[in-house]
């Protein structure tokens, strides 16, 4: 039987991803800060232990009788004079304590710009990719086997930008994204465990489908609420959406500056060869997010 040990498994895209692993007849153990919380939502067959990546006593306990461990963390803030990220000091932490109880393979979700910044037409860093890089570097040098994922923009946040029968997007998105799910990326992850084509490596995480985020919105509500519409405001409504803070807004202004300005190119095709390839289309993914 596979086994893996996930840190960030409650969160958007951790949730759906340990849920499947998990009916993929993968041996699941979760490192939450919430024991009480993630039991009530996880499956019952998955182990739920406590553990926090900024207290490394906690991890030393937590990751005890692991092999692979899969990271899904999330940077929210581009401050990288903060002392410390989850995404940063708690993946360092990790890895050290990895090193010491002898943990074989770390696998990473990450952004895939970082793998790409060719895809970014006015030459834009996105700069959350400041925070991450040093930790990624540091899995790189540390001797322990590493698979990093760099994954398109999930389907899984649509229903997150639906308020009052809208749809809203807010920039102007014109380029092709190859719209990326969880159904795909828990394959992904499940085809990695213990394949040693896996280690050392990198991957793209796509789907088939170049879109434009206009028109996967169309396809999405299509199939998951057609009485939803799909409306496009520009970036300068950010200051009147009532975030809690000016960091927040600039913040959101960032990302979506970067993201409006990605020009995605289909590059996947070493992932299908070794990890498989995308089996749901938006459509077949909207489909599964209404049947939840």
């Amino acid at each position: 039987m596979k086994n893996i040990t996930i840190i960030g498994a409650t969160g958007t895209l951790g949730l759906p991803i340990t849920k499947k692993l998990n009916s993929l007849g993968v041996q699941v153990k979760a490192v939450v800060r919430d024991i009480q919380k993630a039991k009530e939502i996880l499956p019952d067959s998955v182990e739920v232990v406590y553990g926090d990546v900024a207290n490394k006593e906690s991890l030393k306990e937590a990751l005890i009788g692991s092999k692979t461990v899969y990271l899904n963390l999330n940077t929210t803030t581009w401050n990288v004079d903060a002392p410390s990220h989850a995404e940063r000091e708690g993946i360092i932490n990790v890895i050290d304590v990895s090193k010491e109880l002898g943990i074989q393979h770390i696998m990473q979700i990450v952004g895939i710009d970082s793998s790409h910044p060719e895809f970014a037409t006015t030459g834009m860093e996105y700069k959350t990719n400041l925070i991450r890089k040093p930790a990624m570097e540091y899995l790189k040098n540390s001797g322990i086997y590493y698979t990093f994922f760099h994954c398109s923009v999930f389907l899984d946040s649509f229903p997150s930008f639906i308020q009052e029968q809208e749809f809203a997007i807010i920039g102007n998105h014109s380029y092709p994204v190859y719209f990326t799910n969880t159904t795909q990326l828990a394959g992904n992850i499940f085809n990695a465990i213990d394949n040693k084509e896996a280690y050392n490596k990198a991957f793209t995480i796509q789907g088939k489908e170049g879109v434009s985020f206009p028109e996967a919105a169309k396809k999405f509500v299509g199939i998951y609420n057609s009485d939803i519409k799909v409306m496009e405001y520009p970036l300068d409504i950010i200051p009147h959406l009532g975030l809690p803070t000016k960091e927040d807004e600039q913040f959101m202004e960032h990302m979506l500056t970067y993201v409006e300005q990605l020009k995605e190119e289909q590059v996947s095709q070493k992932t299908w060869e070794i990890l498989g390839e995308p089996e749901l289309t938006i459509d077949d993914f909207a489909k599964t997010i209404v049947g939840r």
